[in-house]
């Protein structure tokens, strides 16, 4: 039996960790994840207090991150979830490159990394994507209360999003379900779409 894998994917607060872990429940043995952990990033609370300095740094261990899994799977697992796939990182980056945080050639490293990494990994199957108005967005930053995240605000997810929605267009319609965050989540339709 050929094991799914499936991206929940979507912009910084959109509700990705918050989903993995209702559909993780509802699934049960039969899915395993991996789950991100920015707070396992050593530059994490650098990169945003001066991300100039500290963003290729930071990319480059996002990366590095998805090697933290030993790379065992549960026997009897069919679905395999990431909070965040790998290739995804590439929208962060590109934010940081359109906010000058990033030289063109910081960014070429980070991608040339990113799909070389990519085509070591099994192909994402179905991706879950969550689509937040940018209101909802800066809710969710304020709420969150991650003090690293500083004053996350408008502009950012408005670039943010714009730059997520790009990426959304690359990718094939018919592998994606997208998730309208403002109306809330249906995780009947979720769990459909991923066992379908």
């Amino acid at each position: 039996m050929h094991m799914k894998t499936i991206s929940i994917s979507g912009a910084v607060a959109a509700g990705k960790t918050t989903l993995l872990g209702r559909v993780l429940s509802r699934l049960g043995s039969r899915a395993a994840c991996h789950e991100e952990r920015p707070q396992d990033n050593p530059f994490i609370r650098e990169y945003y207090a001066d991300s100039k300095r500290w963003s290729f740094h930071s990319q480059m261990t996002f990366l590095a991150l998805y090697f933290d899994d030993d790379g065992s799977v549960p026997e009897g697992t069919e679905f395999y979830l990431y909070d965040r796939c790998l290739i995804e990182n590439l929208v962060l980056a590109r934010y940081r490159l359109g906010e000058g945080d990033l030289t063109q050639a910081e960014y070429a490293v980070i991608e040339k990394m990113a799909r070389g990494i990519e085509r070591l990994m099994p192909p994402i199957d179905k991706y879950v994507y969550l689509r937040c108005s940018v209101p909802l967005l800066v809710e969710r930053l304020r709420e969150r209360g991650r003090d690293y995240e500083g004053e996350l605000g408008v502009a950012y997810a408005t670039k943010l999003s714009a730059l997520y929605e790009d990426w959304l267009a690359t990718l094939p319609p018919e592998r994606v379900m997208i998730v309208d965050e403002d109306a809330g989540v249906d995780l009947d339709a979720v769990i459909r779409f991923i066992e379908a």
